[in-house]
This record gives C-alpha cells, sequence and structure tokens, in this order.
C-alpha cells in the first residue's frame, strides 16, 4: 500500500514536472542608436535573456530584472549607484529622452502584412513582417525553441511605446520572442537593430546576472545616474 501511494503522488507530479520550463540563457546584442543618434549615449547593448528575467549591459548602464517584477533596477557600475524604475514609467522616460527626433516615430503604425518560417542563426524563427508603407518595413524574428519570457516582452513593449505607440500596439500581438530585429526603411536599408549572438540551455550565472550586489547606493533620482 505504502508503496502504491507512492506511485500514486508521482504520477500526480508528473504534469506539474512537465510544465516546468528549461532553463536557458538566450544572448542577444541590441544597436538603438544607429536609426536613433539620441541613444548613442547608450551604445551596443548586450541583452541576457534567463529563465528567471532579463538583465541589459551598455556602454555605463546595467539594468536588471526578474519575471512578475514591477521595475527594473538600473545602475550605475561606475558610480555603483541604482535605482529602480517602474516598468510602467519606461515609455515616458524613453520618449522624455527621444524629445522632438521620434516625431515621425511616434506618429507611425504599421500593419502586419506577412509571415514566413526560416531560421535565424541554426534557431527555428517566424518572420513577421511590419509595412509601414511602400519600401517600407520591419522584419522581426521570433521563435519558440525556448518559453516567451514575460519580463522581456514587459519591457520590450514599454520602450517601442515610448518610441512609437503604434508599432508598440501591432508588435504585442506577435508572439515568440524577438531574437532578429531588421529595419528597411528609405534612410536605413538591411540595418539590424536586434540579433542573437548565442542561445544555451544552461542556467549558469543566471543568478548573479539578475542580482545587484552588495555595497551599492540607491540613488534619489534617476538622472543621479548621468553624472
Amino acid at each position: 500500500m505504502r508503496h502504491l501511494i507512492t506511485v500514486l503522488l508521482f504520477v500526480l507530479a508528473l504534469p506539474s514536472l512537465a510544465a516546468a520550463p528549461p532553463a536557458y540563457h538566450l544572448e542577444l546584442e541590441a544597436n538603438p542608436a544607429a536609426p536613433f543618434p539620441w541613444a548613442g549615449r547608450f551604445g551596443t547593448v548586450e541583452l541576457h535573456v534567463y529563465r528567471g528575467g532579463v538583465r541589459a549591459d551598455a556602454l555605463w548602464l546595467n539594468g536588471m530584472s526578474r519575471n512578475g517584477a514591477p521595475s527594473v533596477t538600473v545602475a550605475n557600475p561606475l558610480g555603483r549607484m541604482y535605482v529602480d524604475v517602474p516598468v510602467r514609467d519606461i515609455a515616458g522616460i524613453v520618449a522624455k529622452l527621444a524629445g522632438s527626433k521620434a516625431g515621425v516615430e511616434r506618429g507611425a503604425r504599421p500593419t502586419l502584412t506577412s509571415t514566413s518560417r526560416g531560421e535565424v542563426k541554426g534557431i527555428a524563427a517566424t518572420r513577421y513582417r511590419l509595412s509601414y508603407g511602400k519600401n517600407a518595413y520591419i522584419d522581426l524574428w521570433t521563435t519558440s525553441a525556448i518559453p516567451e519570457n514575460p519580463q522581456l516582452r514587459a519591457v520590450a513593449h514599454e520602450l517601442v511605446r515610448g518610441v512609437s505607440p503604434g508599432t508598440a500596439d501591432v508588435a504585442k500581438k506577435i508572439p515568440g520572442v524577438p531574437i532578429y530585429i531588421e529595419l528597411n526603411f528609405r534612410r536605413f536599408q538591411k540595418l539590424t537593430l536586434l540579433k542573437v549572438n548565442k542561445l544555451t540551455f544552461e542556467s549558469e550565472g543566471e543568478e548573479d546576472a539578475l542580482t545587484l550586489g552588495k555595497m551599492w547606493i540607491r540613488a534619489q533620482a534617476l538622472e543621479k545616474l548621468w553624472d
């Protein structure tokens, strides 16, 4: 009877064990300054997406946020200062940084015109084309090789919304994890905005990447990090 109970408990636990997402580490590289000069202060941004959250390393700022957290911890490693920025405030901050230089983007609203399947750096992916008019479009490649990361999706949505609310409204309906984004406009031909560098199925380094560490000082305002 005792063995039967053990077997029954194991069988009942199978659904939850099967539902557990696999460990992974998706390494992406973003270049927001290429189309948006106002973002030049950040340089190239390295993105690290884990099962438990997401981290970004830029020229002189880092950011990290765990799944379900209401804010992103933004840190200046040189000054060893940090501030917690609510996810809901990100769009407003980006819009303020962009100022009038993003006027055209702010009024644009694309349509989803086509999809196709293929691979990006050996990773199965689907291409979604966001069309802004004749010969003006963005190709967004996403993959379902790993589960959708809720924090990456939430933060990315707010970042895009800060530049182009119309684009954010359409992009948020696209499933999968983004691994490649290419811009094709009159001024930007085949401009890579985001690309995947590596995908591994492991959790090594995840805890450190999503933890601020010791002996850091909380800044009184976000602007202090710019000093």
